[in-house]
């Protein structure tokens, strides 16, 4: 069975002498496991909003063409997951101008 809880260090391994070091709550023998750079949370783009949202409301001014450069993006490049909802949206709000537009140019 694998254990869902962290396993204390084997007897005879250096225990770190100033707790204070470590962020958060430390327990003896049990390793701390500190974040990495790459898992340490940024900042958003455009004020804070995410390039996703940007585009989406960018896009009401600029005739549509910020959305697809959203799909674009969604497709195409690996991106943040706080991203993904600005995005996503952006491929909606395409999709529902191109089919506006389809609906428009034959009824006319």
């Amino acid at each position: 069975a694998i254990p869902l809880f962290p396993q204390p260090l084997p007897r005879g391994t250096p225990h770190p002498s100033n707790p204070t070091e470590y962020r958060g709550t430390t327990v003896p023998d049990y390793p701390v496991l500190e974040p990495t750079p790459e898992q340490i949370e940024r900042r958003q783009p455009c004020c804070g909003i995410g390039l996703g949202w940007f585009l989406f409301i960018i896009g009401f001014f600029l005739a549509s063409i910020p959305w697809y450069v959203g799909v674009v993006m969604l497709v195409c490049i690996k991106h943040d997951h706080k991203e993904r909802i600005g995005l996503v949206c952006c491929t909606i709000a395409a999709i529902l101008s191109l089919i506006v537009a389809v609906v428009g140019g034959t009824c006319a």
